[in-house]
């Protein structure tokens, strides 16, 4: 009786809440997810043990979890930056323990037994959730992946971890779904039912019960199916329809899907663009930039770019050079290779992640800062001064590029997690307002590339049919601005979704201020020759 009261309490956790938001943003904070599951399943398989009999349905999903906590704990890190694993932890923190706290309340109000208990544990919010499957719908997107192997636990071909179950899928779908993506809905529910059917003819070939929908699964299933029918996807709403029928012959339905003379609505198209599209996204641009992640573009042979030893501007490189990688010469793009060591990075991320927080978009003049699904990410915004580490970074970075330093906003240290990215965006400011009259604008970026990514992440400019993959303690540099201090519009560059792996980079913006004899201008203007760029196509 008391193990029973104990779970009871445990699940009434999940109802009440103790939510943080933003965890699908970074991988920092998701060990806390992986440990609050663990802490569950440790709770839970001490109460089964007591009362296995009355529980038997609960034990096979523990044993399912029991794996995906027994592959975590090889290489947590590993495990966490598989982005199928995420979204299936999350799912299961969000939904799945729900429905079985539902099951054992059930029990426990047959044998008046109703109790709470305070964990202090961390769960994801119903933001996370969405935010894990957004990720999962970009990169199928952006890399062109397979549904079928996707919910196998590939990734480009390279198997990660376990497989999704059909109820992952069917639950994916339908958060989808209610996210008005309903391209994406469709796929991912077929799927689901394709694994449903699979499992099933599996069970009955080996003559073995098999655990179909319960009856809330079937009555989302309906509903589902009835919804898609009404916007006239008649194939998926019939064979989720004849799912339900399997598994309960006995249900009445008030719909026919017979009754195919109802038309879908006429704006169908507009109907299928999911709720988080914009017209950005479905521009040739947008196209352009996700080809560029893929690398199914490459730079034009127009410019002479060479790999060489730099001596910088500082005496001593003439006997410590730097590695200097050319991307573009005009817009000068490149990369200076070896300038960070692991040792200092990890101080970095150390004193960066107890300061993380969301990452933020489109600063309005006097205005707050926006969370956007435009940038999903965590940063956190570091003062040189505060350590040598940080102070030797804009000494190096002086030597490199004969820039001053003096005018550089607070390094930024940002961790893209579950799917992270950043659509093409420009480093200048376009509004005058949102930059000190004093300093003028950002002048040049500089990229401190914070860690490796296995898949993905790799920073993309569409326009110059560049992506540069990060490479632990390497720095990517550009100007922003033309020497006559005119925006350069091609310049607009994007961080590619992270596809397996954890991006940390290290963000430093220089501004134009004091810049007068380290980069004179020319004497007639050179801006002419990116106007062309700063339309969307």
């Amino acid at each position: 009786m008391r193990g029973l009261t104990l779970l009871v309490g445990l699940f009434s956790l999940l109802a009440q809440g103790s939510l943080a938001s933003d965890y699908f943003s970074s991988i920092t904070g998701l060990e806390d997810l992986l440990h609050t599951e663990q802490y569950l399943t440790r709770e839970l398989r001490s109460k089964v043990n007591t009362i296995k009999t009355a529980l038997q349905h609960l034990e096979s999903e523990l044993s399912s979890i029991e794996k995906e906590h027994t592959m975590a704990a090889s290489d947590t890190e590993n495990y966490l930056t598989n982005p199928v694993n995420v979204y299936r932890l999350m799912k299961r923190l969000h939904t799945d323990w729900s429905l079985m706290e539902g099951r054992v309340q059930l029990m426990a109000e047959e044998m008046n037994f109703n109790a709470t208990r305070e964990y202090g544990l961390s769960y994801p919010s119903q933001e996370d959730v969405e935010g894990a499957a957004l990720a999962l719908v970009r990169l199928q997107s952006t890399y062109k992946l397979d549904v079928a192997q996707v919910a196998q636990g590939i990734l480009n071909g390279v198997k990660y971890g376990s497989d999704m179950s059909w109820q992952d899928c069917f639950e994916l779908g339908q958060q989808l779904f209610e996210m008005e993506d309903y391209n994406n809905t469709k796929v991912w529910l077929r799927e689901s039912m394709e694994r449903l059917r699979r499992q099933t003819s599996h069970a009955s070939s080996h003559l073995a019960p098999t655990s179909g929908p319960d009856t809330v699964t079937l009555n989302k299933m309906e509903a589902t199916a009835k919804s898609l029918f009404q916007l006239g996807d008649f194939d998926t709403a019939f064979e989720l329809s004849q799912r339900v029928l399997q598994f309960d012959p006995k249900r009445i339905r008030n719909w026919h899907l017979g009754d195919k003379g109802t038309a879908p609505p006429e704006d169908i198209e507009d109907v299928y663009l999911p709720k988080h599209s914009d017209s950005y996204s479905l521009s040739q641009e947008f196209a352009k930039y996700e080809k560029v992640c893929r690398g199914e573009v490459h730079p034009i042979a127009r410019q002479e770019l060479r790999c060489r030893y730099s001596r910088g501007n500082h005496p001593y490189r003439f006997l410590a050079p730097l590695k200097l990688e050319e991307h573009s010469l005009d817009p000068y793009v490149a990369t200076f290779h070896d300038m960070l060591s692991p040792r200092k990075i990890s101080q970095l991320r150390e004193m960066a992640v107890p300061r993380m927080h969301r990452s933020t978009v489109n600063p309005l003049p006097g205005g707050q800062l926006k969370k956007s699904a435009f940038r999903v990410s965590k940063n956190a915004w570091l003062a040189y001064e505060s350590h040598p580490t940080m102070v030797g970074m804009l000494r190096d970075l002086k030597d490199a590029t004969g820039l001053d330093t003096t005018f550089c906003e607070q390094l930024q240290v940002a961790n893209y997690g579950v799917g992270g990215h950043y659509e093409p965006h420009w480093d200048f400011f376009r509004d005058p307002n949102h930059y000190p009259a004093e300093e003028g604008n950002r002048i040049a970026t500089a990229i401190f590339y914070l860690s490796e990514v296995e898949q993905g992440g790799a920073t993309a400019f569409p326009f110059l049919d560049i992506a540069v993959k990060p490479q632990l303690g390497n720095v990517l540099f550009w100007y922003n601005l033309h020497r006559s201090l005119d925006k350069d519009y091609r310049t607009k560059h994007a961080g590619c979704p992270v596809l397996k792996g954890s991006k940390w980079i290290g963000n430093v913006w220089i501004h134009e201020v004091t810049q007068t004899f380290a980069r004179p201008c020319d004497v007639f203007r050179d801006h002419e020759v990116s106007l062309e760029y700063e339309i969307i196509k």
